[in-house]
C-alpha cells in the first residue's frame, strides 16, 4: 500500500476511534450526572477506564510485536462493542465505573496497534507529522464526539447513543482489516519480559518522553473529566457550554497538532518542554479564577497548545528510536493513561478537600513539583548516545 493511501485509511480510522471516544466518555457522564452521581463519584468513573488500561498497555506491546497489528486490533474492538451495548442498563454509577474499567481493559491493544504502525511510518518526517495522528484522534474525540454527544443525548437519548458507539466499533473493526499491517517488523528479543521493560526505560528518549506525557495527560485528563461540572458550577453557565469548551479545546487542538510541526520542530527538547510548562500553568491559572465562558475558553486553547507541544516533541523523539515501536508505544501509551488515571482520580480526591474550582489551582504545585523532579534528573542522567541526540 502506497504511504498516502495507508495515512488517508489510517487518519480515517483515527477520526472515527476519537469520535467514538469522545462520544462514550460524554454520554457516560451524561448519564452519571442524571443518575445523580457526584463530582468524587464521576472522576472515580473517569479513572476506571484509564486504570483498565495501565494493567495492559506493556503487554499489548509485546504481544502486538509478535502477533501484528490487524488480528489484535481486529479482535480487541469486540468487547468494547459488547459493553457499550450494556452501558444503558446500568442502575448506579458503580456500574458505569465497572463498564469503562472493562472498556479500558480491551483500548490499549487497539491504541498500541495503531501508535505503533504510524511511528513506523513516519520514516523520518516525524518533525512536521508527528502530530496527525493525535490531530485525528482529537478531531474525533473532542469536537465530534463531545457534539455528537449533545445532540444525541438531547434529541435520542442515551440510549441510542450507546448502541450507535458499539455499531462504531464493529465499523472500525472491519475497516482495519484493510490496511493495517498483519505483522510489525521482526524485533530482536533480548531476554524475559521485564529485562527488556527494563532496557527500553534505561533509554533516556524513552523515559523522558514518557515522564512528560504522564504529565500532560493527567494535566489534560483533570480539564476534561472536570469541566463540565465547572461550568455548572459557575451561573448562568451550563454543563452545555462545558460541552462548548471541550468544543473549543478541540479544534485548537486539532489545529495545532496539524500546523505547528514545523515551528515546534525548530525548538530544543528543553526549550519546547519549558514552552509547554507555562502555558499549562496559565491554563489553569485562568480555569481556577475564571468567572463565565470567555475565561474557560482562554484556559482551554491555551491548555491545547501546552498539550500540542508535547506531543510533537514526544513523538520526534520516539520516531528516531531505531527497530519496531510497538514495545516503546506500550510504555508511552502506558505513561499516557496513567497521567489520565492520575488527573481523573486525583481530581476527585481533591474536590473531597477544596471547592471543585479550586482543584485547578491547586494543581499548580503539584505539576511544578513534578517539572522540577524531571529537570533534576535531566541534570544528572547519563549523556545521550548517539542514537538518542536530536538535532
Amino acid at each position: 500500500m502506497t504511504d498516502r493511501r495507508f495515512m488517508a485509511n489510517f487518519l480515517l480510522l483515527a477520526l472515527v476511534s476519537g469520535l467514538t471516544v469522545g462520544l462514550g466518555k460524554v454520554v457516560t457522564t451524561i448519564y452519571a450526572i442524571d443518575l445523580g452521581a457526584t463530582a468524587f463519584q464521576v472522576g472515580v468513573i473517569g479513572a476506571m477506564e484509564s486504570i483498565g488500561m495501565v494493567l495492559v498497555t506493556v503487554p499489548a506491546g509485546f504481544i502486538i510485536a509478535r502477533y501484528g497489528a490487524r488480528g489484535i486490533y481486529f479482535a480487541s474492538s469486540l468487547g468494547p462493542l459488547l459493553v457499550n451495548l450494556a452501558m444503558p442498563f446500568a442502575a448506579g454509577w458503580a456500574v458505569l465505573a465497572g463498564g469503562r474499567w472493562l472498556i479500558g481493559l480491551c483500548i490499549p491493544f487497539r491504541m498500541v496497534a495503531m501508535n505503533s504502525a504510524f511511528l513506523e511510518r513516519l520514516r523520518g518526517r516525524g518533525e512536521t507529522r508527528g502530530g496527525w495522528y493525535r490531530g485525528a484522534l482529537t478531531a474525533g474525540m473532542a469536537i465530534l464526539g463531545p457534539a455528537s454527544a449533545g445532540i444525541l443525548a438531547h434529541k435520542a437519548g442515551v440510549t441510542a447513543a450507546f448502541f450507535i458507539v458499539a455499531a462504531l466499533f464493529g465499523v472500525m473493526a472491519l475497516f482495519s482489516l484493510s490496511f493495517l499491517p498483519a505483522r510489525q517488523p521482526a524485533a530482536e528479543e533480548s531476554g524475559s519480559f521485564f529485562a527488556e521493560i527494563g532496557a527500553l526505560l534505561g533509554n533516556r528518549a524513552v523515559a523522558e518522553s514518557s515522564f512528560v506525557e504522564f504529565l500532560s495527560s493527567a494535566t489534560g485528563s483533570l480539564f476534561s473529566t472536570f469541566i463540565l461540572l465547572l461550568a455548572a458550577a459557575l451561573p448562568p453557565l451550563t454543563k452545555e457550554d462545558g460541552i462548548t469548551v471541550l468544543l473549543v479545546q478541540g479544534v485548537s487542538t486539532v489545529a495545532l497538532l496539524f500546523l505547528s510541526g514545523t515551528l515546534v520542530a525548530r525548538l530544543a527538547r528543553g526549550a519546547a518542554y519549558a514552552l509547554a510548562l507555562a502555558l499549562a500553568a496559565a491554563a489553569l491559572a485562568l480555569l481556577g479564577f475564571a468567572h463565565g465562558f470567555p475565561a474557560l475558553a482562554v484556559g482551554a486553547v491555551l491548555l491545547s497548545a501546552a498539550s500540542a507541544v508535547v506531543h510533537l516533541i514526544n513523538v520526534r523523539m520516539l520516531a528516531a528510536l531505531p527497530g519496531a515501536k510497538s514495545k516503546a508505544a506500550g510504555l508511552y501509551n502506558l505513561a499516557s493513561m496513567t497521567g489520565s488515571s492520575a488527573g481523573a482520580l486525583g481530581g476527585g480526591l481533591l474536590t473531597k478537600l477544596v471547592p471543585l474550582q479550586s482543584v485547578f489551582l491547586l494543581w499548580l504545585p503539584l505539576l511544578f513539583g513534578a517539572a522540577a523532579i524531571a529537570f533534576a534528573r535531566h541534570r544528572s542522567a547519563r549523556p545521550l548516545t548517539p542514537r538518542e541526540v536530536l538535532p
